[in-house]
């Protein structure tokens, strides 16, 4: 198994990233996704008396967001936010999980939180070691609290130690640490990054790391749990920060609070710092729970919302986890990364964390749905600035908005991504009804993308022309890649239409239906009884369900039927998952994905098989790692593979329990229509 990130903290400007062994590993600044700055930053813990020390990394760990909150934490965000100690139902909170006779409200139980909660024990040593952690949702810190407790039957003298190794500008070259009275800076040209703590810091030291030999400052604790003192070094650094603690008696805790403020030169981080140190010691946890929780209300406003409680625990935890997820990998640019998970090299020793138009769309698909529209509109934003000239978008895109890596020969294009952001913004039309969004985008996205789109159609076949395929391994006319562009031309033509340009919407329907006409004739094999993958090749591949999710026929068309069953027949893994197409071999034989499990759960839930739908959601919840987050892949075995987490698999899980709550809805004999794709 790659490395994963199991738990993710940003706030649209940096995006900082913990793997599996509760060491920090990515740190993106000034974008979310570009200029990773980490390297590691990692705990470790000595006795003073024996001077043996340890690293966190190596004790067991476990890793969640934190979901569940002691009275005085939730006392202090009804402080800071005015609102009164009362349950939802208005009624004073009565019985809840806390300390003796505390009673904790029930707004601040069982919730979903941004706040990460890691625990590190070590019997051995008789300590554990929990870390809260979590990023200001508005300004750019990056706050720690170590809560060190002696679980030993002995009074213990230790000293806490965090190591910080970055790779600032993402090479080790020409960097700066240096000690400025009670904090710690590392910089390299406008990338600063402070460190300071409460209490403050008595033991110190920069130096050399990864250069000629020398691997750190870290040697220094390791040798005899002191460190050097050392003020400043600059080339290729690290630096070690150590706190004494007071002295433990068996069951006895001490915390240290831990900050570090990102930003683009001295003074700016400086004056943050100063802010933070005059703050409450768990302001920032505060703010940051308010924050979230304030956002995640607005699902409250869905029709679908009042049958949630019908949904096991875990699915409706792991719905709002995949909103917060997909929110995680956007920048305030718009861009959408596909993965943070720094730890994959796909093809070629290159990264997940661009910004592909077809992932971004589909995230854009699920925030529309959940009614984040004023977030979709920001991508939109940015598919405005990065689509080309002739009117389409390229392979995939730094979430600056520049051209990313390719392996594609020209054009490098890949045309469902094109004719899907398209879509999503129709389908931001279809649930918002914001004329504002689009007429802002209607002469520089919608024109000229439909019109492309139709100049790619081959007149002789009535399909797009020849291009990379939704999994960009093979070149062909492919059913999914053709569902998109139908998909990217009809809305098109509703958008025109809601627009009065009934002359572009009449040319776009007529290029729309005879891309529609010519996928049922020709992509339709009447041996097979299904869809082909393409016009060259007859596989079986999931994407087909495009053939009824984007319209070209409805779910319940016995083709449909036929190919939706043939998926389920035949792609069904071991695990219980869906995998992408028969034989494929990237990252094992025939892995489970999440998006295409769910995909088949979405086809169950438009043909009203709730039961089903709702197992494939809920298989898709049990293999997510224990801090809620999913991965692109999952082994025979039920392990995670490639990365973790992936933007696309979060909001196709937030599309599909929303649609499985509509699905239940319409059984049940309620109201909660939504127009049809």
């Amino acid at each position: 198994m790659s490395g994963i990130r199991p738990l993710i903290f940003g706030n649209g400007k940096i995006l900082i990233c913990e793997d599996e062994r509760g060491t920090i590993r990515d740190i993106y600044f000034p974008y979310v996704g570009l200029e990773n700055h980490g390297n590691s930053i990692r705990v470790g813990v000595c006795d003073l008396d024996s001077l043996y020390c340890s690293w966190l990394e190596n004790w067991s760990i476990r890793q969640r967001y934190k979901s569940e909150f002691e009275t005085e934490f939730c006392n202090r965000i009804f402080d800071i936010s005015g609102s009164p100690k009362e349950n939802s139902s208005g009624k004073k909170a009565e019985g809840a999980k806390g300390t003796g006779s505390k009673k904790v409200p029930e707004a601040c139980r069982e919730i979903i939180s941004n706040i990460g909660e890691t625990i590190f024990e070590n019997p051995e040593l008789g300590l554990k070691v929990t870390v809260w952690e979590t990023v200001h949702p508005s300004t750019n810190i990056f706050y720690r609290t170590f809560e060190v407790r002696n679980t030993s039957n002995s009074s213990r003298r230790l000293r806490l130690f965090s190591n910080q190794n970055y790779r600032i500008l993402e090479t080790k070259i020409g960097e700066t640490a240096v000690i400025d009275k009670h904090s710690l800076i590392h910089y390299k040209r406008d990338r600063y990054f402070l460190h300071a703590s409460e209490p403050a810091f008595d033991q110190y030291a920069v130096g050399t790391a990864e250069w000629k030999g020398l691997e750190g400052t870290w040697r220094d604790m390791e040798n005899d749990a002191t460190l050097s003192g050392n003020p400043v070094a600059h080339g290729s650094v690290d630096s070690t920060l150590g706190w004494t603690l007071p002295e433990l008696k068996p069951g006895e805790t001490t915390r240290v609070h831990f900050w570090i403020v990102l930003g683009k030169n001295y003074c700016s981080v400086l004056k943050v710092h100063k802010r933070v140190k005059e703050a409450g010691k768990s302001d920032l946890f505060h703010h940051n729970f308010n924050f979230w929780n304030s956002f995640t209300e607005r699902i409250s406003v869905l029709p679908e919302y009042v049958w949630m409680p019908q949904l096991p625990e875990r699915v409706v935890k792991s719905f709002y986890r995949s909103l917060l997820a997909s929110v995680a990998h956007m920048d305030i640019t718009g861009s959408v990364i596909a993965s943070c998970d720094s730890d994959i090299k796909q093809f070629g020793a290159d990264l997940y964390t661009y910004c592909w138009p077809r992932d971004a769309a589909w995230v854009c698909l699920a925030l529309d749905r959940a009614r984040y529209h004023h977030l979709s509109a920001e991508t939109f934003e940015f598919f405005s600035k990065t689509i080309t000239p002739r009117g389409n978008f390229l392979h995939k895109y730094t979430p600056a908005g520049d051209f990313g890596s390719t392996w594609h020969p020209v054009p490098m294009i890949q045309i469902d991504e094109t004719g899907l952001p398209l879509y999503a913004l129709y389908n931001n039309w279809e649930i918002a009804r914001s004329v504002w969004t689009t007429g802002r985008y209607y002469r520089n996205l919608v024109i000229p993308s439909a019109n492309y789109l139709i100049k790619a159609i081959d007149r002789k076949t009535g399909l797009p022309i020849s291009s990379f395929d939704l999994w960009e391994e093979r070149k062909g006319v492919h059913t999914y890649s053709a569902c998109t562009v139908y998909a990217g031309l009809r809305g098109a033509c509703e958008l025109a239409r809601s627009l009065g340009d009934y002359g572009n919407a009449d040319i776009w329907k007529e290029a729309a239906d005879r891309v529609k006409e010519a996928i049922i004739e020709r992509l339709y094999d009447n041996k097979l009884k299904r869809f082909r993958r393409s016009l060259e090749e007859s596989t079986l591949d999931s994407s087909v369900f495009a053939v009824w999710y984007f319209g070209i026929l409805p779910p319940d068309d016995p083709r449909v039927v036929r190919t939706m069953e043939a998926i389920e027949r035949e792609l069904l893994r071991p695990s219980g998952g869906i995998a992408r197409y028969l034989h494929d071999s990237y990252y094992g034989y025939m892995n489970s994905w999440i998006i295409c499990t769910l995909w088949l759960s979405q086809w169950h839930s438009a043909m009203g098989n709730l039961e089903r739908a709702l197992e494939l959601i809920d298989w898709c919840t049990a293999h997510a790692h224990p801090s809620g987050l999913m991965p692109e892949q999952v082994d025979d075995r039920g392990r995670p593979l490639s990365v973790l987490p992936l933007a696309w698999s979060h909001s196709a899980f937030v599309l599909a329990v929303l649609e499985y709550l509509q699905a239940l809805e319409k059984k049940e004999g309620g109201v909660c229509v939504l127009q049809e794709k």
